[in-house]
């Protein structure tokens, strides 16, 4: 039975094929090959159709115990569709969910990536000068206080250079303050090459820095530190085709000679770079000395 089941169907599917061969027009002459090529486009795509067809169509039929139909095919073949369809579907709802899930890990990635950028922006603002990108004067103490416990404990010596630029105000009067910023800028430079590269540059004023150099062996060592950064800074700066002289003074502390908090160093500091700009002030003050006390004794 399922033998003559076989045939029928194979006899079926031939005519239909047959009968489809014969519906196609003859061909002319002078557009023959292009013809033959759209029949065989034709018989392609329709030929895998015809035996999908006829597989539903038997399959149909053995379900149904009967000879295989037309009417089976296309009931098999909608279910089939149907199922298809709903799966397809279904697969294309699970993609999207996956492509949305994944869409809103890189978007959670970008906006972590852009916190924590703006943190870091918002860290280096807080610690840094927003003009030369130096230490300020937060990170300068913060650096100074974790020294000075390295130096306690290692039983070493360290230093600080008060640097302020004499008559500032002078340059940026005469210049502009565009032109200032720019002399500042070169200037922080200038002092951050003269020094060693762990040793910490900062600017904690308009005109004034301040260098911590971790390790000196004393205060003769730190006083050739600070007369190697005045001959950096003294250099004429060249802005807007003009050379620009700049003058310094510095005052120098070392601990543990000079304090041992960072207050005391600071303040010891800051004290000696004013009397170093006192010295500068006064025109020879050995000289004027020399006078005065001569004319008390006459």
């Amino acid at each position: 039975m399922q033998g003559a089941e076989r045939m029928t169907t194979g006899t079926w599917v031939l005519r239909s094929f047959n009968r489809l061969r014969a519906k196609v027009p003859p061909s002319h002459a002078n557009d023959r090959g292009a013809r033959l090529g759209g029949l065989r486009q034709l018989v392609g795509w329709l030929a895998p159709a015809v035996t999908a067809i006829a597989a539903l169509a038997a399959a149909a039929g053995a379900a149904l115990h009967d000879r295989p139909t037309v009417v089976g095919a296309v009931a098999m073949g909608g279910a089939v569709a149907l199922l298809f369809l709903l799966f397809r579907r279904f697969a294309a709802e699970v993609l999207e969910s996956l492509d949305d899930a994944s869409a809103g890990q890189e978007r959670l990635e970008t906006e972590l990536a852009a916190v924590k950028e703006a943190e870091e922006e918002y860290r280096s603002l807080a610690y840094h000068d927003g003009l030369t990108g130096l230490p300020n004067r937060t990170l300068f103490h913060d650096r100074l206080g974790l020294a000075i416990t390295h130096s306690s404990r290692s039983q070493g010596r360290l230093a600080l250079l008060y640097l302020d630029i004499d008559d500032f105000k002078g340059v940026n009067d005469s210049l502009g303050h565009g032109s200032g910023d720019r002399v500042l800028v070169e200037l922080a430079g200038r002092i951050r090459a003269a020094v060693r590269a762990e040793d910490t540059v900062a600017r904690v004023g308009g005109d004034e820095f301040v260098v911590l150099l971790a390790q000196v062996t004393g205060a003769e060592d730190a006083v050739r530190v600070a007369a190697k950064v005045l001959n950096a800074v003294r250099r004429p700066f060249r802005v807007d085709g003009h050379d620009v002289p700049i003058a310094a003074s510095v005052g120098v502390s070392v601990y543990p000679d000079d304090g041992t908090s960072s207050d005391d160093l600071v303040r010891h500091a800051d004290g000696a770079m004013y009397r170093d700009k006192h010295r500068q002030a006064t025109p020879e003050p050995r000289a004027a000395a020399a006078e005065e006390e001569a004319r008390g004794i006459n």
